[in-house]
């Protein structure tokens, strides 16, 4: 039985196993190990106190394969991936010459990152035979419980797997040989069509991108444009006035025949009609520009308005504060009655986490337990939009005598009143307690 424990250490989570030094002589694995960087193996550094030796493996935004697999099945491709990882690792240990029955499989010890299929796995050299025989039956009866029963393939495939482990039958490779080659296949078209999404979108984005920008520029251009010969205009108009004013006034300083007043009467109609419309159309858009420009400098307010209430949560505290004076209103009106008496054997206690920093909106309810929180859709029950939240932050657990919180290795820790949880360690929570996940602070109750 392995002695181990979870520790953070600084920016760094460790899963520490202590072993007494034997005879054996294990000390080329302990330098191989320590002193390498091995594929498809967690990093390890060693200390050595008195006849004590520990090893430290780096932990740090991984999850075990329990973790990963809580809320949801392995399919097909999960379960070929992990083999496939394994078959790597034990290919590296033949590298490194190292014994590869010291490769530790069980569940708990195999780690991976959320959004990686790269599996890392724990190399203890103190492992005994008994050890290796109960890990690989815990992950044989691993595979045999998370397997989507709905894939025909994958579920064969892992009962061969039991089976071939109760008979202390268990070969890698001939096990990977009963995939199929369509799964080797399926990963290769995987790949390119992952590729091929990622082009599509960047292609559909440049292009939006560019169509907007178009737009945009237009809009800019023939706003300009706009802008530009509107002074024109309205000079013309005033030219216009002018030789109006010009003509009537010659009819006071000369005298004209019949035909010539007739004449100076139509052009100054002609010019008063044009003068009149070139100033109409220089009103309309200097009040067409006015009004964009005035939209514009809204649009911008509003963006920033909505910024501002998405960060600081003024606009959520204006309308609990409108509605606490609205709701004050009506109490004023309201005659002045006995209290009633509020049985509280009836009091059903919320069991509800409160956000209570600024900027923490998040209500999170433990009605129904087990629940993961996290960043990481898919991944976990609940998703807080966090950057100082792990993928797979923290997992609230029902026993017998209340709700306990376990942090699940995350990078910037898990707080009860104040105090840091260890990786993977198990407290209990009760009314009024404070959890801090990351940045986000909450209350219990």
């Amino acid at each position: 039985m392995r002695n181990v424990r979870y520790h953070k250490d600084l920016n760094h989570n460790l899963l520490i196993i202590n072993h007494q030094l034997d005879e054996k002589g294990h000390d080329y694995q302990h330098r191989m190990i320590s002193g390498n960087k091995i594929e498809h193996l967690l990093e390890c550094k060693i200390r050595y106190v008195n006849e004590e030796c520990s090893f430290y493996y780096e932990i740090s935004s991984k999850q075990n394969l329990k973790s990963l697999f809580d809320k949801k099945k392995m399919k097909y491709e999960n379960i070929y991936d992990l083999l496939e990882n394994i078959r790597e690792a034990l290919e590296k240990l033949d590298t490194f010459l190292l014994d590869s029955r010291c490769l530790a499989l069980a569940p708990e010890y195999i780690f991976a990152e959320p959004e990686s299929r790269e599996y890392f796995f724990l190399y203890d050299p103190y492992a005994e035979e008994e050890d290796r025989q109960e890990a690989l039956m815990s992950f044989a009866e691993f595979l045999l419980d998370r397997v989507d029963r709905e894939q025909e393939e994958a579920t064969e495939i892992v009962y061969k797997i039991y089976e071939s482990v109760q008979d202390n039958r268990f070969i890698l490779p001939q096990i990977l040989s009963w995939f199929p080659s369509s799964a080797t296949v399926w990963k290769e078209t995987e790949v390119v069509n992952e590729i091929w999404e990622e082009k599509e979108e960047e292609m559909e984005e440049n292009a939006w991108i560019e169509e907007e920008g178009l737009k945009r520029a237009d809009q800019e251009a023939a706003g300009e444009e706009r802008e530009n010969h509107l002074p024109i205009v309205g000079i013309l108009s005033l030219l216009c006035t002018g030789a109006a004013a010009a003509i009537v006034s010659v009819n006071y300083f000369f005298i004209l025949s019949t035909e010539e007043k007739l004449v100076a009467m139509a052009g100054t109609v002609v010019l008063v009609v044009l003068s009149a419309l070139l100033f109409l159309y220089f009103i309309f858009n200097l009040w067409k520009n006015k009004k964009r420009i005035k939209i514009q400098e809204e649009t911008r307010l509003e963006k920033g308005k909505d910024i501002e209430n998405r960060w600081t949560g003024k606009g959520r505290i204006y309308e609990e504060s409108v509605e606490y004076k609205k709701t004050g209103e009506r109490e004023k009106q309201e005659e002045y009655g006995n209290t009633v008496f509020l049985d509280m054997s009836s009091y059903k206690k919320e069991k509800k986490l409160y956000g209570i920093n600024k900027g923490n909106k998040y209500h999170i309810s433990l009605d129904r337990l087990p629940c993961t929180i996290g960043k990481m859709a898919g991944n976990v029950d609940i998703v807080i939009k966090d950057s100082t939240i792990s993928r797979i932050h923290a997992r609230f657990t029902k026993q017998e005598d209340g709700i306990y919180v376990t942090d699940m290795n995350s990078t910037n820790g898990t707080f009860k009143n104040g105090l840091r949880l260890e990786p993977n360690e198990t407290v209990r929570i009760e009314c009024g307690d404070e959890l801090r996940f990351g940045r986000m602070t909450f209350c219990y109750r």
